[in-house]
């Protein structure tokens, strides 16, 4: 498999309808335990509206192009929207966390595969729905999962054509994110870039044009206004653990 282990994948695999016509997917304790420490998470364009009211939207420096994330905790090892039980205690659930453990992955020939994190603490031969019906079909689970990995997959692609655009346009800057927890104490998110908004006021009519052709000028704004999100991720505002099963989007 051409394919590198990112964030929270451990040991991604194919799906193979041989290997694991036996094997069914459930609900494991904390379903949201493996994201407890991510203070940062992937996100895609396409979410920008949606989130922007819960989660800060912001920018990580990259080789090549910038990284589009959600902002969930004030510092390294903490994540103020996962409570202590694996839950999810948000609003809106980024698509990345919807995702997992699922993926798609690409051969050597160039064709793409749905594949899965296998050290996922919800598989097993037991209990949950699952991957294969009695007859080697795809199940509905393992269908659903493959249209969230593809349609993840389209987005990211328009993603990534989005930070092209930002960083081909100047209209990126380094910034912190100061949080005041509701007992007086401060952290600060490091090492983030976000939308430079005198930048952004001088663009060209023909860079404007092109943000606009594209469909990305709405996400330029949304990213602006998720920064009053920013509250959200002092690690001393309550939390209201929610399931991570409802889907948002």
């Amino acid at each position: 498999m051409l394919i590198q282990n990112p964030l929270f994948y451990k040991n991604v695999v194919p799906v193979d309808a041989r290997l694991h016509e036996n094997l069914r997917i459930g609900r494991p304790e904390r379903p949201l335990g493996f994201a407890r420490e991510a203070n940062v998470i992937p996100a895609l364009v396409d979410e920008f509206e949606l989130a922007m009211a819960d989660l800060p939207i912001a920018f990580l420096p990259g080789p090549e192009l910038p990284a589009a994330v959600f902002v969930t905790g004030a510092a390294p090892g903490t994540n103020a929207y996962v409570s202590d039980d694996g839950l999810w205690s948000g609003a809106y659930i980024p698509a990345y966390l919807r995702r997992y453990p699922f993926i798609i992955g690409d051969t050597a020939g160039g064709s793409s595969v749905l594949c899965f994190d296998d050290t996922y603490p919800g598989f097993g031969a037991v209990e949950g729905e699952r991957f294969f019906s009695e007859d080697g079909a795809r199940a509905a689970p393992l269908e659903q999962a493959l249209a969230l990995a593809q349609t993840y997959r389209d987005a990211a692609v328009r993603t990534e054509a989005f930070c092209g655009l930002l960083r081909d346009f100047g209209l990126l800057q380094t910034a912190t994110l100061d949080t005041t927890a509701p007992d007086g104490s401060k952290s600060v998110v490091h090492g983030i870039m976000i939308i430079n908004e005198a930048a952004l006021a001088a663009l060209t009519a023909e860079q404007v044009h092109k943000l606009h052709q594209a469909g990305f000028l709405k996400a330029i704004y949304s990213q602006i206004a998720s920064l009053r999100s920013v509250s959200k991720l002092s690690p001393a505002a309550p939390k209201k653990a929610r399931s991570s099963s409802k889907k948002t989007s």
